[in-house]
């Protein structure tokens, strides 16, 4: 989930690219735990993922897609590192699919792991860590390419779209949205 080219997103998605890589770590320590059959931390793990991934896309949803779908369709001008609309609103949908792609399969797995906590049988645990890593690896693949879209397309967009005082509202938004964590991981 890392940056893809020498320049870094710029203002307003910022928040969004640095969520990418921090995300990207969270993933790694996933699957390390997978690995380890380490159920609790495993559960744990990937439960702050489908959190982080839950609030990351709220984010993207309702502030960074609207913002560039709601730009007078003169601005899309296919020149200069703008798209033309139709190419938006394609790759958004695209994105879209992903993020639904994402959610299905890390709440399937979170559900996976919730069953039948005071399970002993180590064979078991074993299968569905298992099942768990699959889905995981699915998931961390999927994301390469659709982190690489983001970042080297719609992330930029905005800094060609739109002007200075609408980036930085934009960035404020995404940065609450992001940081708005269900209590239970604010330690």
């Amino acid at each position: 989930m890392s940056h893809t080219d020498n320049q870094p997103p710029l203002e307003a998605a910022r928040p969004l690219a640095d969520d990418h890589l921090e995300v990207d770590l969270l993933l790694h320590a996933l699957l390390a735990a997978l690995e380890q059959e380490n159920q609790p931390q495993s559960f744990e793990l990937l439960d702050l993922l489908w959190a982080r991934l839950a609030v990351h896309i709220r984010a993207e949803h309702l502030c960074l897609f609207p913002s560039i779908l709601d730009e007078p369709p003169i601005n899309f001008t296919g020149s200069d590192g703008t798209p033309q609309y139709d190419e938006a609103k394609r790759v958004i949908d695209s994105l879209r699919d992903d993020h639904e792609f994402f959610m299905s399969e890390l709440g399937t797995a979170v559900n996976s792991l919730r069953k039948d906590p005071s399970q002993s049988d180590q064979d078991v645990i074993s299968e569905r860590l298992q099942d768990v890593r699959r889905s995981v690896v699915k998931v961390q693949s999927r994301l390469i390419t659709h982190n690489q879209l983001e970042e080297n397309h719609v992330y930029k967009w905005v800094n060609v779209l739109l002007g200075e005082a609408r980036r930085l509202t934009l960035m404020a938004r995404i940065r609450h949205e992001i940081e708005n964590i269900p209590p239970r991981f604010n330690v």
